[in-house]
């Protein structure tokens, strides 16, 4: 056995255990028919999550979020390989739609008018570097007139593209903006969408409907982040007091990150989930903000 394999195995024994996991039983008797149900997966150095959709009820059945801060040794694509081939979700038959999410900050947003697939590498290596050997790839946003050029972990990509073969894939930003235009119903002038992992947050930035800012940052604590969400409505010329903050993902109302904010920003809100989902009594367990930019995704792909 490579040593690579034994690491692996040593550090999960048989799978990864999922931070969260959110059932509701639909899964748990003997059916095979799962073409009613959507998988949307979304990926990133540190984390993996997953919902499984009920499309004829629009609710979720399952949903699972996984992270290994604490494996650095070990490759992305040897802890996928695990949680991809045991999850017994993950390996159910004949799911109708599979959708993978990549959310991996090296992402540039061309306007179409300026954009061409050759460009593609250079742009990429010019703004990110070239240290890192990745596949380059692009998609046209929906309803935006930008081209998403980006890079991922090219043996990652193999692996995922192994096991959902029928999957089709995006980039976090470019589906978030297409999220973004179906449940935005008014535009606000100064809008700041926070997206909050264990370990970085990403920022979308949104003056009068237009486009100005989508980036990840990494933080360490509740200063890190206000220094940031700060630098860049200064570098943006926004006005602070009129900025509407709209938070999700991993934080807490009742905690030092959101105390912090709250010196800064007059206009804070948790990002809601309206009428287009319907909420199970397991999910009422959790804030729901914590998987609001998940199952918006699963409804808008």
């Amino acid at each position: 056995m490579p040593v690579s394999d034994f690491v692996v195995l040593l550090l999960f024994g048989n799978m990864l255990k999922p931070d969260f996991h959110i059932s509701n039983g639909e899964t748990s008797g003997s059916r095979d028919d799962y073409s009613q149900y959507r998988l949307l997966m979304e990926l990133n150095a540190r984390s993996f999550s997953y919902v499984l959709l009920n499309v004829r009820g629009m609710r979720p059945a399952v949903i699972k979020y996984f992270q290994w801060n604490q494996f650095k040794d070990s490759s992305i694509d040897e802890i996928m390989r695990d949680i991809v081939f045991e999850d017994e979700i993950l390996t159910l038959p004949t799911i109708g739609e599979i959708f993978l999410v990549y959310n991996f900050p090296e992402s540039s947003l061309v306007p179409e008018r300026l954009f061409h697939p050759d460009l593609n590498q250079p742009l990429t290596d010019l703004v990110y570097g070239n240290l890192d050997k990745g596949l380059v790839i692009n998609e046209k946003i929906p309803w935006w007139e930008f081209e998403n050029v980006y890079r991922i972990p090219a043996n990652l990509h193999k692996l995922m593209q192994q096991k959902f073969s029928s999957g089709k894939f995006w980039h976090f930003y470019s589906l978030q903006l297409k999220c973004h235009k179906m449940f935005t119903a008014k535009e606000e002038n100064q809008l700041m969408k926070v997206f909050f992992y264990s370990d970085k947050m990403i920022v979308m930035v949104c003056r009068n409907g237009q486009l100005e800012l989508f980036q990840s940052f990494s933080y360490q604590d509740s200063n890190d982040v206000a220094y940031n969400l700060l630098n860049c409505a200064r570098q943006l010329r926004m006005e602070q007091e009129e900025i509407s903050l709209q938070l999700s993902g991993l934080i807490e109302m009742k905690s030092a990150l959101y105390e912090e904010l709250q010196k800064y920003f007059l206009h804070i809100t948790f990002d809601q989930l309206g009428d287009n989902i319907r909420i199970t009594d397991e999910m009422r367990e959790y804030p729901l903000h914590y998987f609001s930019s998940l199952l918006k995704m699963a409804i808008c792909v």
